[in-house]
């Protein structure tokens, strides 16, 4: 299974179905979100993703040394799947955040 840290105390896990999903949850010790991509709101994401002070939150597919200034929460969590579906092969449409 694979993820992406999102921060120094949260992963992100993406799943292409509910089933598997499902199934992974019992596996994982702390899960504080377990959502359909499309149901999830950038109020309920803040909180997980690496922030940069003064200039908004990580994006994942880039290098901290040139980040774009004020990068949404939400383009931050795009960034964090499009970095799995490189590495999963699949796309997300169930994601789950596990606290370390």
């Amino acid at each position: 299974m694979n993820h992406i840290d999102l921060s120094a105390y949260y992963r992100l896990y993406s799943f292409s179905d509910y089933r598997s999903m499902k199934a992974a949850l019992p596996y994982m010790q702390r899960v504080v979100l377990a959502k359909g991509l499309m149901e999830i709101e950038e109020a309920e994401i803040r909180n997980y993703l690496w922030r940069i002070k003064g200039k908004g939150y990580k994006n994942y597919l880039g290098s901290l040394s040139r980040q774009e200034p004020k990068y949404a929460a939400m383009q931050s969590l795009i960034t964090a799947l499009q970095l799995l579906y490189k590495s999963n092969g699949y796309s997300a449409r169930y994601i789950v955040i596990e606290r370390r």
